[in-house]
């Protein structure tokens, strides 16, 4: 059994176990092409995101907490979390407590044929197996003899892998400079044997520069070039002296301000000096959209005095925590709060009016003007006049200038309300125009529960509304509810931090740009993104695949990047 099987992991992160036993006979195993063939697996098994009928679906039939979300994996339960064959996420709606049902699960992985690319494609346990190396990778190379590998001319290459039949291979060392015949009196060292011009004969009392070491070093760094001289050697024979007063490329002390090895960096500036001079590297991102700023419209009418699902405490008590939740993750950013009915101090029976500006006008720092209005501003008797909420954003944000891209977050428990002159097609029509007019995207979180007396028949045209809501304001979510389901302070704070990984789009920008950015690690939590899932350029990061899948279902709060040296 491994370590993964029946675990349910919820927005927080925590592993809840939901325990339930579907009922009914086993069922044929389905083939590839969809038919059944002669193996039987045992009945759907809960609580565990496997299809372990191994019909394509998972959890089917099994009861769930509206608002939770699960990792799930729909391929065979053998192989779950290894390698490609990751897990995905489902979420699990309800027409309140008579239907809930976990939604299709979305963004796992199935194996496929293994690649020489660092991942266990055929999810074995085993990675690149027959592969001699990565396809795309680069590496040093010389098919010189022994020892003349950096003397005189001769210097390395590279070679790249490649794809080879069912493995991988390194093709030829290209740009690689090997040993060739000696040549008379160019100062130089062809066959890279470290001495210059031996064997050649020359005019006596003449004098040369000579420099043995290799191209682009001479006269670079501590490197210097000598000088040889015409003598009469060996049987009267002229011949060429050592070459006196050269100094060749040596070894980079990584200190002292000296260019040793004479490739035109000092120092810490040396790759060569990576490793002694590296301090460390390590910053947390916040999962937001960094460049973002967001506006709260928050439905406070009377209905939200009603208790929340499963508790006594109201929907407005529920509504705080939740927020209260992931304020402090958004501290980077500027934000604002509208309100709606319009506080106005009375009972506020059949209020329809909406304030003419914000309660928190958008700005950075505002997280505490927002947690402290909304226990100011508790729900009264009021109406719900959504689509006049949106008017008054889209006439607030029309008149404040900004290069940040803006979204609006809607969280309401209602219909808008006809008393107001309020319906649905008329909130559709205002989500619609602020998103057409200002190019602002809507969220629309709604807090479905039955109304004061438990009558729930009231919940599937509110979820109707709420879909034509989402729809609308350009970020709806797929499944059979497009909006973003909450009944409590915790569905809510799940909701919400949803929201606000689905609007980062899986961009961040990092304070500072790593100093040895092919060195760094991408984790989310404990877990290690793979290098293929992520890409740095400067001190912009992004993430993609399935990693990116798991920010916007909600599933990851922060973002590490490092370098431990």
């Amino acid at each position: 059994m491994f370590p993964h099987r029946r675990l349910t992991l919820a927005f927080t992160l925590s592993l809840l176990f939901v325990g339930c036993a579907a009922t009914g006979d086993p069922v044929p195993r389905r083939t590839d092409s969809g038919a059944p063939d002669s193996g039987v697996l045992s009945r759907e098994s809960c609580g565990d995101g496997l299809d372990t009928d191994r019909d394509g679906l998972v959890d089917e039939g099994c009861a769930c907490e509206p608002g939770t979300e699960q990792l799930c994996f729909r391929g065979d339960p053998d192989l779950a979390g290894i390698g490609a064959c990751v897990f995905g996420t489902q979420r699990c709606t309800s027409d309140f407590e008579l239907d809930t049902h976990w939604e299709p699960c979305e963004g796992d992985g199935f194996p496929g044929t293994d690649l020489c690319n660092g991942i266990d494609d055929d999810c074995d346990y085993e990675v690149d197996e027959g592969c001699s190396c990565l396809d795309g990778d680069e590496r040093s190379c010389y098919d010189g003899p022994a020892g003349t590998d950096g003397v005189g001319l001769c210097h390395g290459g590279s070679q790249r892998c490649f794809g080879a039949g069912e493995g991988s291979a390194w093709d030829g060392c290209g740009g690689a400079v090997v040993p060739r015949e000696e040549r008379c009196g160019t100062g130089e060292d062809e066959d890279c044997d470290g001495l210059i011009d031996e064997g050649c004969t020359c005019d006596l009392g003449t004098s040369i520069s000579c420099f043995g070491g290799p191209p682009g070093s001479r006269g670079v760094g501590d490197c210097r070039v000598g000088e040889q001289t015409c003598v009469t050697g060996a049987g009267g024979v002229s011949e060429w002296t050592s070459c006196i007063g050269e100094s060749r490329p040596g070894t980079e002390s990584c200190s002292g301000g000296r260019d040793e090895d004479c490739d035109g960096l000092t120092d810490c500036a040396d790759p060569d000096c990576a490793t002694f001079c590296c301090e460390g590297f390590s910053e947390s991102l916040p999962v937001i959209p960094g460049e973002g700023e967001i506006l709260f419209i928050i439905d406070r009418s009377g209905s939200m005095q009603w208790p929340a699902v499963g508790t006594t405490r109201s929907r407005w008590d529920e509504l705080i925590d939740g927020v209260d939740s992931v304020l402090p993750l958004l501290t980077p950013i500027p934000m604002g709060m509208l309100t709606f009915p319009e506080h106005d101090g009375t009972d506020e029976r059949g209020n329809c009016s909406v304030a003419s500006s914000p309660d928190v006008n958008m700005s950075m720092g505002t997280g505490s003007s927002i947690s402290s209005r909304l226990r100011t501003a508790g729900p009264r008797a009021g109406d719900t006049p959504t689509p006049t909420a949106f008017d008054v954003a889209q006439s607030y944000l029309s008149g404040v200038s900004s290069s940040r891209e803006r979204f609006i977050i809607l969280a309401t428990d209602g219909l808008p309300e006809p008393a107001c002159g309020a319906t649905v097609p008329a909130t559709v029509s205002s989500i619609s125009s602020i998103r057409s007019r200002l190019g602002v995207d809507t969220f629309v979180i709604g807090i479905v529960g039955p109304d004061s007396s438990g009558d729930t028949s009231g919940i599937p045209a509110l979820r109707a509304g709420l879909n034509e809501m989402a729809d609308a304001g350009g970020r709806p979510r797929s499944g059979t509810n497009r909006y973003y389901e909450a009944v409590d302070g915790s569905s809510l704070s799940s909701a919400l931090r949803a929201v606000i990984a689905a609007a980062t789009d899986c961009a961040f920008t990092l304070s500072s740009t790593p100093p040895r950015p092919s060195s760094v690690e991408v984790r989310q939590g404990s877990t290690l993104v793979p290098t293929s899932s992520w890409s740095l350029s400067g001190r912009s990061l992004s993430i993609s695949g399935v990693y990116c899948d798991r920010i916007r279902a909600g599933l990851v709060t922060s973002i590490t990047v490092s370098d431990p040296c």
